[in-house]
């Protein structure tokens, strides 16, 4: 610390330390940085994807993300976990989830006794559709359904009531006020 207080000329003198090298300035690299920060869609950061998800007019089992097939995936997932919903089985290559959804309790949450044995697979597909990507969800067919869910004792319920557009309000809803966009 001394040696730094003093006046002496060897401690100003920085003529013989290292410089680092000079990197040449490519125009075209700069355009083209440019031209990608013009191109890429400006996203608001927070919870909620607000009016980047939105309800198709007339279809009560779909709903489009104004997102890639990549971030729609994503994004699903959270609301899925966010609501803990069980996966059954997930195929990303064909865009699908398959999860047990019994419609929740009288206070909207699915009871912690219950298991999800008894209830029901959804089908949620994501399409993929120009510029946007496209949800349905929709009861999955039999052979997709658990045994466990469809047969009490040796029968199979045939009275599972199709609670596909409730499904999709509670995926609305996560998506629209609770994910997080990233």
């Amino acid at each position: 610390m001394v040696g730094c207080a003093s006046e002496n000329s060897r401690y100003k003198d920085n003529a013989s330390l290292e410089r680092p090298p000079a990197v040449p300035i490519d125009k075209q690299a700069a355009e083209q940085q440019a031209m990608n920060e013009l191109e890429t869609p400006v996203r608001r950061h927070g919870k909620g994807l607000k009016s980047d998800v939105y309800r198709v007019e007339g279809s009560s089992r779909e709903i489009k993300l104004k997102r890639t097939y990549d971030e729609t995936w994503s994004l699903l997932n959270q609301a899925i976990q966010h609501n803990e919903l069980k996966i059954n089985d997930q195929d990303r290559s064909k865009g699908a989830y398959y999860v047990a959804y019994g419609g929740g309790s009288m206070f909207g949450l699915t009871s912690l006794f219950a298991g999800n044995s008894n209830q029901p697979t959804y089908l949620i597909k994501i399409e993929p559709q120009d510029q946007e990507t496209r949800v349905t969800v929709g009861l999955a067919n039999t052979h997709e359904q658990s045994d466990s869910g469809k047969l009490k004792d040796g029968i199979a319920d045939e009275l599972t009531a199709d609670k596909s557009e409730n499904l999709l309000e509670l995926l609305y809803d996560t998506l629209h006020d609770t994910v997080k966009d990233e």
